[in-house]
């Protein structure tokens, strides 16, 4: 028998024609266009995507709008090979980047695109020539003018990154413009390499804006006029290049990017804020470009004033010694430095639902002498301790935390240089009884005894008990036991009702996953050789850092964005 025909027109309930057969075995049945749709919509990656277009022609008309739907583009600074057979990566004639960039101008895709990445190394050539007569290098120019054809063919584009190492020049800006944008990503390149400064417009739909590596000395644009005038703004990142806080140079000017919400007396409304690596002269009206009765979610890195921190030169937003009324709807609170600032905030505000206190993540690490901490040395010369290490700091902000939003408190990350009292977790554990994930540092017989207030807690969820950065012992204590005897004594542990919500648990830098309890029998035999006892158990496994890494206490500790 002839293999069957598929029909081109998606207009038959089947991929089959009427009456197929299989020798000896009947009629084939029909298999529906929605049950075909359901299979595709469980493929993610574009390997198997781009293979299943090329099935039939069926496959290929409902394959390829998932296909396109998300593009990314990687561009490599030299010619790849593959490890497997020696061969140029790629094919057709120029790299994957280039053919892909032509794909998306000549032929009919580009309406299913709605994410639109470009990230790598944009190898421009004679560029120290171009530099010297003030030009921009011929590829670069012709690299954003065929980006500029692609988004305004795409119709549907919400979502744009430009993360190459060259600048977004003005063609592209001018594209945006009149798109339909919602989230917009720009990295700025760290070369010093003499390039036009745009004044970026208005984009009236655009919804969440992230600006990376923002050096005001490598011609960054002027995205003053894109805040003010984008009025549909809800979130915002702004990522400045850490090079001025490693060298100490406050360039940044916030009027430069906000004066003009400051002038138009029009405040941004946003949501959410993100600020990274922010190093500039304190100002009593920085915190005035947004409007902070609407913001829900606030995340601080490497920003403001804290360990290591001058207090003359570093950033520190006046909002957060405001009234509790300016934050009624902050629901999520992220940062590294713990100040008196941080602690007063807490006091003066409530509702939180996260709140995320990742300490000093560079002093975690045991690459200091002696395990210390650097100091921050003071006008006389001497060397005070750090934030991190004032007890009274430390019971002042977990009152705070335990009596303005422990009712509402559902993630819950501390310093692990904090070493919390049996005082300090029962407080805790009593007042915030709606936690989910808790991260906090404590000794080895604090832990033991925080055990005792788990019934405190029955939606936990996740737990981690944080090595001491200025101490091994804890750590050399849980490596002490193999794994087999962590995962027997923990399984015995957790088998109580009131540990029955608990999946993940990490002591020091071991990550446990907890099940389901099971009817175990106990390795020892008993003296005549019958198997010893049973008992209920959860069985437990030792996990690595994959995975844990999307779960938010694991996930926001870090210096990411």
């Amino acid at each position: 028998m002839d293999p069957p025909n598929i029909l081109g027109n998606l207009s038959n309930s089947s991929i089959y024609p009427p009456h197929s057969e299989v020798p000896g075995k009947g009629p084939l049945l029909p298999l529906p266009l929605n049950l075909i749709g359901l299979i595709i919509s469980y493929l993610e990656a574009p390997a198997d995507l781009a293979r299943t277009c090329r099935t039939c022609r069926v496959f290929h008309y409902m394959t390829l709008p998932q296909l396109y739907t998300d593009v990314t583009l990687r561009s490599y600074d030299s010619i790849r090979y593959s490890p497997e057979h020696g061969r140029v990566e790629g094919s057709g004639m120029g790299s994957p980047f280039v053919m892909g960039l032509n794909g998306l101008v000549l032929r009919n895709v580009s309406g299913y695109v709605r994410q639109l990445r470009f990230v790598g190394e944009w190898r421009e050539h004679d560029l120290e020539e171009f530099s010297k007569r003030g030009r921009v290098p011929d590829s670069s120019i012709m690299l954003t003018t065929l980006v500029r054809v692609v988004i305004e063919r795409s119709a549907n584009l919400r979502d744009l990154c430009w993360e190459l190492n060259t600048k977004m020049l003005p063609t592209v800006w001018q594209g945006l413009e009149s798109s339909n944008i919602r989230s917009l990503t720009v990295r700025f390149p760290s070369s010093r390499d003499p390039r036009p400064i745009m004044i970026v417009p208005p984009i009236p739909s655009l919804v969440a804006l992230r600006v990376l590596d923002v050096d005001p000395l490598c011609y960054v644009d002027d995205i003053s006029l894109l805040l003010a005038g984008s009025r549909n703004l809800r979130e915002l990142t702004v990522v400045w290049s850490p090079r001025m806080r490693e060298v100490r140079e406050p360039s940044v000017n916030l009027s430069t990017m906000f004066g003009r919400c400051q002038a138009a007396n029009q405040p941004l409304n946003l949501t959410k804020l993100t600020v990274k690596n922010l190093f500039t002269y304190s100002s009593d009206t920085c915190g005035k470009f947004y409007d902070c009765s609407a913001v829900q979610e606030i995340t601080v890195i490497n920003s403001s004033g804290g360990l290591g921190d001058a207090g003359a030169a570093a950033f520190v937003d006046s909002s957060y010694r405001r009234k509790s009324e300016t934050f009624p709807s902050l629901k999520s609170l992220r940062g590294d430095k713990v100040s008196r600032e941080l602690q007063l905030l807490l006091a003066n505000t409530s509702g939180l639902e996260k709140l995320y206190l990742i300490g000093d993540t560079k002093a975690t690490k045991y690459d200091t002498p002696n395990n210390t901490f650097p100091r921050s040395p003071s006008s006389n010369g001497s060397s005070p301790p750090s934030d991190l290490h004032s007890d009274t700091l430390r019971d002042d902000t977990i009152e705070a935390i335990a009596q303005n939003h422990g009712q509402t408190l559902r993630h819950l990350l501390l310093p692990p240089q904090w070493r919390l009292t049996s005082d300090n977790i029962a407080l805790l554990v009593r007042n915030c009884p709606r936690l989910e994930q808790l991260g906090l540092g404590a000794d080895f017989e604090r832990f033991m005894s925080m055990r005792l207030l788990m019934p405190f807690l029955p939606n936990m969820f996740a737990i981690r008990v944080l090595d001491n950065p200025d101490s091994t012992e804890f750590r050399d204590k849980m490596h002490e036991l193999d794994d087999g005897t962590h995962e027997k004594q923990i399984g015995g542990a957790t088998s109580a009702r009131e540990w029955s919500r608990i999946r993940w648990m990490q002591l020091a830098d071991l990550v446990f996953e907890a099940g389901r309890p099971e009817l175990m029998a106990d390795d020892d035999e008993e003296e005549d050789g019958a198997p010893g006892k049973m008992s209920y158990r959860r069985k437990v496994w030792k996990r690595d850092g994959e995975a844990v890494k999307d779960i938010a206490i694991w996930k926001m500790d870090s210096m990411d964005v």
